[in-house]
């Protein structure tokens, strides 16, 4: 489950004294920014507490009477001599206010915009990502509130407008731009589907949909200045919002997301408390070929770490190999990374560490042989995550 609001400063790849002032600026406004965050307590925005009548595709837009939310994009890609990449793209929405502000600068903002982007490279074993910061105001960033259109900078997920999604990002020099076609109805998550519970009290929750095999078409730069190659793949999309924030026992979250190469999707999140153990609202939900839904609770489904890996840039220790068994489905995946180094740093920021990255999956469902690639994300092991959703 993707509960990830973490903040961020687009990095700035040189050393030159012009640059080093505009970083300032940069941390000087990330400051001020992180001040405005607090500024606006959840009581005034909604919170996710009731179950919701979905409405697509106005409801791929913002939804700004809640105070955070994210529009979240993971794929594995292929070129066309079969070297494999991984990207995770994601946009954060964070309410200042819940109405507009009454100023008429073109810098009054309602809301603030994040970006999240990586790039692995599995094949040549590089792993990129950066990050970026907005007010949601002038022609910087922004997202819509009638159908899918946000936007930070360069980084930019919108629909066409005849079915199709368009997504272009940069990280590092590096630029992926996708035509993305859904290939299966939005999956909602939840024992009531599309309400994801979080934690034990009213509103510790997110609405929460996924598109989880769009078909991927564009280009890819695997280096700074490489001709672009043209790669095709598939890319499982998270939506979620809500306004309010985990229990205070919740520290982290490991979360897991792949559509199978023989029909069937699965994503399954595990909160995790201080003491290790699962949180009773941990949950997932899967999808089989034929459309049959099933929502997992905690005790359906069970996740076994086999091996760890030590980031040498923080020194967290994340879990890098799982057995994931759900018996009452008879589904037991293995699943490994494809490249240990995938974490994402955010020290010019939040400070707010995490992996996310590509994994492979393989094993049984239904008693007939699976595999697939998709994502693995782990927060709170450099540290325990104190964030909103």
């Amino acid at each position: 489950m993707n509960a990830k609001f973490q903040n961020g400063l687009r990095r700035v790849g040189c050393e030159s004294g012009i640059c080093a002032l505009l970083w300032r600026i940069c941390a000087l406004f990330a400051c001020v920014l992180s001040v405005e965050l607090g500024a606006a307590e959840a009581t005034e925005f909604l919170r996710a507490v009731e179950p919701r009548a979905f409405e697509f595709p106005r409801d791929y837009g913002s939804h700004p009477e809640y105070q955070t939310e994210w529009w979240y994009l993971t794929g594995s890609l292929e070129d066309e001599r079969g070297a494999v990449f991984g990207f995770q793209a994601t946009w954060f929405r964070r309410g200042l206010s819940r109405t507009a502000p009454p100023r008429t600068s073109t810098l009054a903002a309602r809301d603030a915009i994040l970006f999240h982007g990586a790039l692995t490279d599995v094949n040549g074993k590089r792993f990129a990502h950066e990050h970026a910061t907005s007010r949601a105001a002038s022609t910087w960033a922004g997202s819509n509130t009638d159908g899918l259109n946000v936007w930070l900078f360069e980084h930019v997920l919108r629909s066409e407008g005849d079915g199709t999604w368009s997504l272009t990002f940069t990280v590092q020099g590096r630029r992926v731009a996708l035509k993305l076609q859904p290939r299966r109805p939005p999956l909602l998550h939840g024992s009531t589907p599309g309400l994801s519970i979080k934690g034990s009290e009213p509103g510790q929750a997110s609405y929460y949909v996924s598109h989880t095999r769009m078909e991927a078409s564009g280009t890819l730069q695997a280096s700074p200045g490489e001709t672009p190659r043209a790669v095709r793949g598939t890319v499982w999309y998270d939506q979620e919002f809500g306004s309010n924030q985990l229990s205070a026992d919740q520290i982290g979250w490991d979360w897991f997301s792949v559509p199978l190469d023989e029909g069937t999707d699965l994503m399954l999140y595990r909160l995790r408390r201080s003491d290790g153990s699962a949180d009773p609202a941990s949950s997932g939900t899967l999808r089989f070929a034929d459309g049959r839904r099933v929502h997992l609770s905690r005790e359906a489904a069970t996740v076994e770490v086999r091996k760890h890996w030590t980031s040498p840039h923080t020194g967290a220790k994340y879990p890098a190999g799982w057995t994931l068994t759900i018996p009452q489905e008879r589904l037991e995946l293995s699943v490994a990374p494809l490249l240990d180094d995938q974490e994402l740093r955010t020290e010019g920021s939040t400070n707010v560490n995490y992996w996310e990255g590509l994994c492979g999956f393989e094993g049984r469902v239904q008693d007939q042989p699976a595999k697939g690639r998709g994502y693995v994300e782990l927060v709170g092991y450099a540290g325990a995550f104190k964030g909103r959703l």
